[in-house]
């Protein structure tokens, strides 16, 4: 087993380290979710199944809702990461976000990783990751957060494909997303599908004042998901949207907002991911 796990982190390690290899095998993931759209297909591929995936984004600039009392300490979406990584049994970061590395970003950090938790994060390859404590994994959280990058989080199927780690759903996913490279936005190919593989955090809402909105298109260049379109000189957003808040960030005119009804949107996300995946917290529930 120890010289064929040596084969596998080898070989992974030596595709996804190099820009020619990565770019064409990025392509092919993509296509991969456009055939998950395959009536006979989809319910029985496994990147874009319902019961092989279940992940959220949690937008880091969230509106408070005053009627519901909240103070500005109880919402920070980001915050369910930070209580992830506090019933982790190990995690681990890479040492390179590998779709701004292939991609070449300009806009943001190649440093900062994707985080993987439980039991099968010790799959991961240590050529090109490595094995952090909690301490080490709340300041990544934040650096990326500091960064513009939105947290996501919960079980990714295609990871385990990715890394060729066997699925036992023992391992948590933590993708640091920005806007211009990451495959997170190749769910937008698996149709209906992605209410299923990709939920919008519990009770999360987006807005767009008209009065404030010029259809100026920002926020459509911007999302990974192709929601936003211009209707009549305002930005729609349909239901594709995935509620990251990447428009909440850009809209140079502030007309785009995002608030969370839902006082215990953390319990139920939490909750939901535990019914999909064990990384560390006890045996996962459903």
């Amino acid at each position: 087993m120890g010289i064929l796990n040596n084969i596998r982190t080898g070989v992974v390690s030596s595709i996804v380290t190099r820009r020619w290899l990565m770019r064409p095998g990025m392509k092919g993931l993509e296509f991969a979710y456009y055939v998950g759209r395959v009536p006979l297909l989809k319910k029985l591929h496994p990147w874009t199944s319902g019961k092989k995936n279940s992940c959220t984004y949690l937008p880091i600039k969230v509106d408070i809702n005053q009627e519901m009392g909240q103070a500005v300490n109880e919402i920070y979406p980001p915050q369910v990461v930070h209580d992830f990584i506090d019933k982790a049994s190990h995690i681990v970061r890479m040492n390179k976000c590998l779709c701004r590395n292939a991609q070449d970003c300009e806009n943001h950090t190649h440093d900062i990783g994707c985080m993987f938790m439980g039991k099968s994060a010790l799959g991961m390859p240590p050529q090109i990751s490595k094995e952090i404590s909690r301490e080490e994994a709340h300041e990544h959280v934040e650096k990326a957060v500091a960064d513009g990058l939105v947290p996501m989080a919960g079980k990714v199927r295609v990871d385990n494909f990715a890394f060729l780690i066997p699925d036992r759903d023992e391992l948590l996913s933590v993708c640091f997303c920005c806007h211009c490279c990451c495959m997170m936005g190749y769910y937008r190919h698996a149709g209906e599908q992605i209410n299923e593989m990709m939920v919008p955090l519990e009770g999360v809402k987006i807005t767009v004042n008209p009065e404030v909105c010029q259809g100026c298109g920002t926020c459509v260049e911007t999302c990974i998901f192709d929601a936003i379109s211009i209707k009549d000189g305002i930005a729609v957003h349909s239901d594709a949207c995935r509620a990251c808040g990447r428009c909440t960030r850009y809209c140079p005119n502030g007309a785009v907002t995002l608030s969370i009804e839902n006082a215990n949107y953390k319990d139920a996300m939490e909750g939901r991911v535990e019914s999909y995946v064990d990384w560390g917290q006890g045996k996962k529930k459903g």
